[in-house]
């Protein structure tokens, strides 16, 4: 699932990108806990990668894993370098996430999501 996000940002597809995502999420950010719906992420997104290109989305460190005894939650850390351009701006920063994922019918649903990013 990582490298399929870290494509999906070279390739700005939004479809690959939420691809696993639940219809409704818990995200946590800048001190906020929301309920996000699919439908507002793809907005989102989809704002976030027009006319983007990404020239770096990569890991800092291997990301951490680990799934329940039971094989029913997993959650995932991870810590990429991000560099990309939009209308002729370059953005670099840092995000350090952890996801968490629920096993629905054999296929793995990321149902909430924290995340911090710093600019470099």
């Amino acid at each position: 699932m990582h490298a399929r996000v870290r494509r999906a940002h070279f390739e700005t597809d939004v479809e690959q990108l939420l691809a696993h995502d639940a219809d409704e999420r818990i995200n946590v950010r800048d001190a906020r806990v929301e309920r996000r719906r699919r439908e507002e992420s793809v907005r989102t997104f989809t704002e976030y990668f027009d006319g983007a290109t990404y020239h770096e989305w990569d890991d800092v460190e291997p990301p951490i894993v680990s799934v329940s005894r039971d094989a029913s939650l997993a959650w995932m850390i991870v810590s990429v370098r991000v560099r990309r351009t939009k209308n002729g701006e370059e953005l670099r920063f840092r995000y350090a996430g952890i996801d968490t994922f629920e096993k629905r019918d054999g296929r793995w649903i990321k149902v909430a999501e924290v995340g911090t990013f710093q600019r470099e």
